[in-house]
């Protein structure tokens, strides 16, 4: 049997399907299991045993240069697709429900086809009042998979955690436990302020580390940040890490802060706890669907307006006594005192 699964957007959705991939391959054991993804996504992928097959689009340089490369474009998603019909499938369901991911849909050799989404002549569910997860666990029982148990997981490899161990040394790590906080996301509505992060930092007890990761972009100021706070044991591995080096980190941290990221993601699928900070989006939608886990919203009237940047910074009323609170119902103890 082969079946074909398409999901193709962002770090954190991307992660998502991974339980929903292994709930086929425990329905079909023996198919052959084709991933169509973005390769900025595929190293999610790379140690998966539930995929036999990445076919990898590449979403971000036709979404960013499309219109200064049509030909180099129209050449990619050709040969895309091209790869797509290579193979006649018996199952074929797009995860994601957006026209980018639908057209390899439309375009596939597949005997059933299946759509996150409402789409013409294809089977599909949608509901935006259930979290994303469950959403796609409908899509399954749809096209007549069992979606039982859908929990995120990641694969890290020796070596990326090799690698990863080697970056921690380098950026001053003792070998100690190690508090993992990665402030930023693609929306300044969604970061908690770097003040009350430096404020966190101060409260922390003289045996926990923190590791700071980030892109590279983010790099300078965390810099500013450690050098301005007098953070001399901070570990600073913004852009320093690949994909499942970054997972590798995350699995062995004592716990991760973050806002709604795919750092969040990735601490539920390494079962580290975390602190899920959540301002603009709805948690009841892309939340942590696990027991280590800690929603805060600030006590405030947020709308959930879904504002990349919001002006009303409702996610700074979350007060850094409200993080260390939920870091110890995590069983994380890593405080010595509350300054902010």
């Amino acid at each position: 049997m082969n079946v074909l699964i398409i999901k193709q957007t962002s770090l954190g959705d991307v992660l998502h399907a991974t339980g929903h991939l292994r709930a086929i391959r425990r329905q079909y054991p023996n198919c052959h299991l084709t991933l169509l993804t973005a390769d900025t996504s595929a190293t999610i992928y790379r140690n998966n045993p539930n995929v036999d097959e990445m076919i990898e689009f590449q979403r971000y340089r036709i979404k960013e240069n499309w219109w200064r490369e049509p030909l180099w474009t129209l050449a990619h998603v050709r040969d895309i697709l091209r790869k797509v019909r290579a193979r006649r499938y018996d199952l074929a369901i797009d995860l994601q429900g957006r026209w980018k991911s639908v057209m390899f849909l439309y375009g596939a050799r597949a005997e059933r086809r299946y759509v996150k989404g409402r789409w013409p002549l294809l089977r599909g569910f949608r509901d935006r009042n259930l979290h994303a997860l469950k959403e796609m666990d409908r899509v399954l029982e749809a096209a007549g998979v069992d979606a039982g148990d859908t929990h995120m997981e990641f694969f890290t490899s020796d070596a990326a955690r090799a690698a990863a161990e080697r970056r921690l040394r380098a950026g001053g790590w003792r070998g100690a436990s190690y508090l993992v906080i990665s402030p930023f996301t693609r929306w300044q509505s969604k970061n908690w302020s770097l003040d009350r992060y430096g404020a966190l930092v101060r409260s922390l007890d003289g045996t926990t580390q923190v590791v700071i990761t980030g892109a590279e972009a983010d790099r300078r100021r965390v810099d500013a940040f450690v050098e301005d706070g007098g953070f001399n044991d901070v570990v600073n591995l913004c852009g320093l890490l690949e994909l499942d080096e970054f997972g590798a980190v995350v699995e062995s941290a004592q716990a991760v802060v973050s806002g709604d990221s795919f750092a969040m993601h990735l601490a539920v699928a390494c079962d580290t706890p975390v602190v899920a900070l959540f301002g603009p989006t709805a948690e009841s939608r892309v939340g942590p669907r696990t027991g280590r886990a800690a929603v805060l919203r600030a006590d405030v009237d947020c709308r959930v307006c879904y504002q990349r940047d919001c002006p009303r910074r409702c996610i700074d009323a979350i007060t850094v006594s409200d993080v260390l609170g939920a870091l110890a119902s995590l069983g994380v103890s890593v405080t010595r005192h509350v300054d902010a």
